[in-house]
């Protein structure tokens, strides 16, 4: 008999199997990938609108705005303060529980070194024609703060014409509102040749005072809506009353619509490395928080070191604000009182 012949085993792909093998191997990765993610979720958040020193609030590298405008590359040095300077500089807030450490009748007699007070009076001296007034030859300021109101009151009259402003409280050592205390505090009005006199609102041609204050560092001390951050010792002419805190600082205030408080707070979170970041027309500008060293009469931090302008600031609470020139424009423009250094106080 013939013998019979083995019948070849036939192999059948199971497609539907590697499909089936396939979905489950992607579900798997997908809830891997959102264990990842809840993962990473749970770690402490960066503060809120922080960008790199290179790069502009709207995410925009520096160098590829429309001026050209470029940041350098960061080197750092470190410096240190003494510990006590906390409570000076312009951005030293004061109030009922930070009272104002100034010595008043060394500041009158000029040897404060919290504060150089100078007259409206000595400003207005100095000029063959004059474009506002002060109430009477005693009412003065920081020497800085001084100065930077007299821009900002000259671009008003060279954008206007008009010169109907006048100072009507500066430096009080003894005054009921606290802040005037600190020097760098101003109020003022409008006093029309024909007409009313009034405290100064932003109404009319008298608004391009206040749209401009923060490009002279000038910032409402106690904007509306902000109550909660202010003690019963406010003044009660709040659209009057603008307080110096230096350029950056007064353009992140004024662009976020904050209060004094409100900018010493949010500043915390920020870096050496971790700056806020703050435009100015072609000017950018960097603004970081260092603690004080509280067990030590010096507190070291590190700057950036880069020949450019950078001042620092107590806060009259815990530590300093420290505010870089990141680009040639905001070292020219570090203050606009710069030009006026040469005139003796």
């Amino acid at each position: 008999m013939a013998e019979k012949k083995k019948k070849k085993k036939s192999y059948h792909v199971r497609y539907d199997r590697i499909a089936f093998t396939a979905i489950i191997l992607a579900v798997m990765i997908l809830m891997l990938t959102s264990c990842i993610s809840s993962c990473v979720k749970g770690e402490k958040p960066q503060a809120p609108d922080t960008f790199p020193v290179n790069s502009l609030e709207d995410g925009r590298e520096a160098d590829s705005s429309p001026e050209g405008i470029s940041t350098p590359e960061m080197n750092y040095a470190t410096i240190s303060k003494n510990s006590e300077d906390i409570h000076k500089g312009d951005l030293i807030l004061v109030n009922a529980q930070y009272p104002c450490e100034f010595d008043a009748e060394a500041v009158m007699n000029g040897t404060s070194p919290d504060m150089t007070f100078i007259t409206i009076k000595n400003i207005l001296d100095t000029k063959d024609e004059t474009h506002y007034t002060a109430s009477d030859y005693e009412v003065g300021l920081d020497r800085t703060t001084a100065y930077s109101m007299d821009a900002w009151f000259e671009g008003f009259y060279s954008a206007t014409g008009n010169s109907d402003l006048r100072i009507t409280n500066g430096y009080e050592a003894g005054a009921g509102d606290l802040d005037f205390r600190t020097g760098r505090t101003l109020s003022f009005g409008t006093y029309p040749e024909t007409g009313s006199s009034n405290f100064y609102v932003p109404e009319d041609i008298y608004s391009w005072l206040d749209q401009h204050s923060a490009e002279y560092g000038f910032i409402v001390r106690y904007p509306e809506g902000k109550d909660e951050y202010f003690d019963s010792t406010i003044t009660s002419h709040r659209t009057a009353t603008y307080r110096y805190v230096g350029i950056a600082p007064a353009v992140y205030i004024k662009e976020h619509n904050m209060c004094l408080e409100e900018f010493l707070e949010t500043v915390k979170n920020y870096s050496v490395d971790n700056m806020i970041t703050v435009q100015n027309g072609d000017s950018i500008y960097g603004m970081y928080y260092v603690p004080v060293n509280n067990s030590s009469p010096q507190t070291g931090f590190s700057i950036p070191a880069n020949d450019l302008e950078y001042e620092v600031s107590g806060n009259n609470m815990d530590g300093f604000v420290v505010t870089v020139a990141l680009n040639e424009s905001a070292s020219e423009h570090f203050r606009p009182a710069h030009v006026y250094e040469d005139i003796e106080g």
